[in-house]
């Protein structure tokens, strides 16, 4: 499902339909099932690595499979990454368009799989006004000038790893409790305090 998937009717790019857990042209709205068979030719499982041998083979599986370019953030210092011919663009994370070329130190691990949005836009639209509307001392200024009109959905990526450790540690563990207790006050009643 990495890429860009044409659509069958007008050759549009289709977008992942939370709602329809389905691929859809945003264009002409022909709706595409993405199946499970669909899913198991593009290899779009979850495969377990092995952390010793990705750490003996560090450069297995690097790259995009297609030119990509990174960028950072003056901002907030996130770094992107960005199709090659992009580009007019803003921060993903902050909005800033004070973004810069940023040199990558070695090639990304090459995705294997998505997980697919579970929630639609509009859903996120409507808890974003919601929160906002829910802050009672929130500036006006921070109201007005929510962007839900540019929200667009980020694919972090997360590698999972399982190892067999060694490990030694220490804590501190606190205990905390109250207790009540009974005096009298300076016109002599009795008064409980914790």
């Amino acid at each position: 499902m990495v890429g860009k998937h044409p659509c069958p009717e007008c050759g549009a790019n289709l977008e992942w339909n939370p709602k329809a857990q389905s691929l859809q042209c945003p264009y002409c709205g022909t709706l595409v099932p993405w199946s499970e068979t669909q899913r198991a030719e593009l290899g779009n499982a979850v495969v377990e690595q092995d952390l010793a041998a990705a750490l003996q083979s560090p450069q297995a599986g690097r790259g995009w499979g297609q030119q990509r370019r990174e960028v950072q953030c003056q901002n907030c210092r996130a770094i992107s990454v960005f199709v090659d011919g992009r580009t007019a663009q803003r921060c993903d994370f902050c909005g800033s368009p004070a973004i810069v070329a940023h040199e990558e130190r070695n090639d990304a691990i090459t995705p294997q799989s998505i997980l697919p949005f579970k929630i639609s836009d509009g859903q996120i639209r409507d808890a974003i006004r919601k929160w906002y509307g829910s802050r009672w001392f929130a500036p006006n200024k921070l109201k007005n000038a929510a962007l839900t009109d540019t929200l667009k959905g980020l694919y972090l990526p997360y590698w999972t790893f399982d190892a067999h450790v060694q490990a030694a540690w220490q804590a501190d563990a606190g205990f905390y409790y109250y207790t009540t207790e009974t005096y009298r006050d300076a016109n002599g009643n009795a008064q409980t305090r914790q």
